[in-house]
């Protein structure tokens, strides 16, 4: 038997758990022991709680930087967000992850946007894998690239950056501990396991072998109760926030199609405002295979792992993109021609016309379509196992090294 923790320490929502879930339990069914340390209990409790896994609390930083007011424009600058400007802070949680790694023992770290325990690990005995969404693993080089490919970002801006995120991560670790020349040094040492394909990686190509393909994990149980009809299915997943939420779901009832949504952190209000004859609400996380597979269209913000499952299953989708990872997202299912998205920044988006134009323009059904036979036939099944045998196999090293 060998010990595996799988650590979370940035971002939100399902979609740093939902992968890792079936992966987690072919494991144990090999006999592995799994310690999820979470940034967020709440969903990994939901996503793991009829399992054999141990969760515990993660250490993040939870301060707010009110004098970083500009979006970031590299991985650097993300970090900077998360007290890797601040000494103290990111000493204290270079030390909580260490010893939270004692205490796991563990034979092999998965790390899934977690930089700090990345960063703890180092000169232990363990092996390491990162794991996640492409835009959470920045490329090798130095400085950490422009993540804003449409901003003309000045040289000198990158390498400052990397170089004040270096300076507070050398003097925050350990004595005795090596210290990083660059940022990127963070993932040195750890194998690639990346969620996806080249095609939706911002920072394609990887070393060959990197990618899992078209699998995120099923989560949600709920089946879609589809309005009565005839017309097209449109299933949207969408989050209450959207500050053109309003839009977006009078949009999906005037499109005349027969819609099913999951709106997570919506207000009663909400939906009653807006549930109607071809509008109807999932109070619960919809069972995606089935929903996807039933739908025509999909609308959603752009999380990964639903863009994954949709690509799967060669169906369109419009994207309504809330942050940066989601925007470059939309930028590759553009590039790929399977679906349409609306800018986050526009004053009077044409959500009718994007919804309209992805149900009737053939070209992204068809690109869709093409997009599964050309990545979606490994089965599901074989993506688990082989990632699980990886992950055995290092585990087993690491286990023999220490």
């Amino acid at each position: 038997m060998s010990r595996i923790l799988f650590a979370w320490e940035l971002g939100t929502g399902y979609g740093h758990l939902g992968p890792f879930r079936p992966i987690a339990q072919a494991l144990m069914a090999r006999g592995h022991q799994i310690t999820i340390a979470a940034r967020d209990v709440e969903p990994t409790t939901i996503v793991f709680g009829n399992t054999a896994a141990g969760v515990i609390q993660a250490p993040v930083c939870t301060k707010t930087y009110n004098g970083l007011a500009e979006p970031p424009l590299n991985f650097a600058e993300i970090l900077m967000r998360y007290g890797y400007l601040d000494r103290p802070l990111l000493n204290g949680l270079v030390r909580a992850w260490r010893d939270l790694i004692r205490m796991a023992e563990p034979d092999v770290l998965i790390s899934d946007h977690a930089p700090t325990a990345l960063l703890a690990a180092r000169g232990m005995t363990c092996a390491k894998i990162v794991t996640g969404s492409p835009f959470t693993i920045p490329p090798r080089f130095s400085p950490t690239p422009n993540m804003r490919p449409w901003v003309d970002v000045p040289l000198e801006r990158l390498v400052n950056s990397d170089a004040a995120v270096l300076a507070t991560v050398n003097a925050s670790l350990p004595d005795g501990m090596a210290r990083l020349d660059t940022v990127a040094e963070i993932f040195g040492g750890a194998e690639l396991l990346l969620n996806g394909v080249p095609e939706l990686d911002p920072f394609a190509p990887r070393e060959a072998g990197a990618y899992l393909g078209l699998h995120a994990g099923l989560i949600g149980k709920e089946a879609p109760q589809w309005p009565d009809g005839d017309g097209p299915r449109i299933f949207a997943y969408l989050r209450g926030e959207y500050r053109h939420i309003d839009a977006t779901l009078a949009a999906l009832t005037a499109s005349g199609a027969r819609c099913v949504a999951f709106v997570h952190g919506a207000a009663p209000a909400l939906r009653e405002k807006h549930q109607s004859g071809n509008l109807v609400f999932s109070a619960g996380l919809l069972d995606m295979d089935r929903t996807v597979t039933e739908s025509d269209l999909c609308v959603c913000h752009g999380n990964f792992g639903t863009v994954l499952e949709v690509l799967r299953r060669g169906k369109p989708m419009v994207v309504l993109p809330l942050d940066l990872e989601k925007f470059l997202t939309a930028t590759a299912v553009e590039r790929q021609n399977v679906g349409c998205w609306v800018h986050p920044d526009t004053a009077n988006p044409d959500f009718n016309g994007a919804i309209r134009r992805a149900l009737t323009d053939s070209t992204f059904k068809d690109s869709a379509r093409a997009f599964a036979l050309k990545h979606g036939e490994l089965p599901v099944g074989t993506i688990v196992q082989r990632a699980a045998e990886r992950i055995e196999a290092l585990a087993q090293a690491g286990s023999r090294s220490g």
